[in-house]
């Protein structure tokens, strides 16, 4: 992946990030639009309806919360939620949380991060994160992160703890990504 800056706009910044997906072949404007999918599937439309439309994004955002609870099938299918869905012709990235949903606060531990699924709250461990993501394959994911500093009323202690965990579950996050054999295949198949 590679970073194209056009311009910057009172400290934001306008270009494209070429070189995504398997074939390096998307595209994307940042800033940018993403498909938006539950469960790997565009709500209200088909697959065939949704290949039917021109024009749509490049990358396609798949939420871990919306796969938790069903990461064993994507594990046991080993071939991602790209082909198990039939998003073949677009690149993925799996967020953590769905952005179009509220979750509740509060359960974030130094050792886990909670995402909720239909089921209820499902707790992740760093290894367990990194299993799902071998499980699902994205092209690009986002890391465990406490991002619960959203509310008003949010002190600069409880601001510096969710950066603090951040960064030590990115550490371990990496660890692990460069241990796993299916995320370096991945890698190596998606962006040479």
């Amino acid at each position: 992946m590679k970073l194209e800056l056009s311009k910057v706009v009172r400290g934001c910044r306008l270009g494209v990030l070429t070189g995504i997906g398997q074939t390096g072949q998307h595209s994307l404007e940042v800033p940018g639009c993403l498909l938006y999918t539950r469960c790997a599937t565009v709500p209200h439309l088909t697959q065939d309806t949704l290949h039917t439309l021109s024009s749509l994004p490049a990358v396609t955002q798949v939420t871990l919360d919306s796969l938790a609870e069903h990461y064993e099938v994507l594990e046991e299918f080993k071939e991602g939620v790209r082909k198990f869905s039939g998003l073949h012709d677009t690149a993925l990235y799996c967020s953590l949380q769905d952005p179009a949903a509220t979750c509740p606060t509060g359960h974030i531990t130094n050792k886990t991060v909670s995402v909720w699924g239909s089921g209820g709250r499902i707790e992740l461990t760093v290894a367990k994160f990194m299993a799902m993501q071998a499980a699902i394959l994205p092209d690009f994911y986002q890391s465990m992160a406490d991002g619960e500093t959203w509310q008003a009323n949010t002190s600069r202690k409880r601001v510096r703890k969710a950066v603090d965990r951040t960064l030590a579950h990115l550490d371990e996050c990496l660890i692990l990504h460069h241990k796993t054999q299916v995320l370096i295949c991945a890698r190596n198949r998606f962006f040479y």
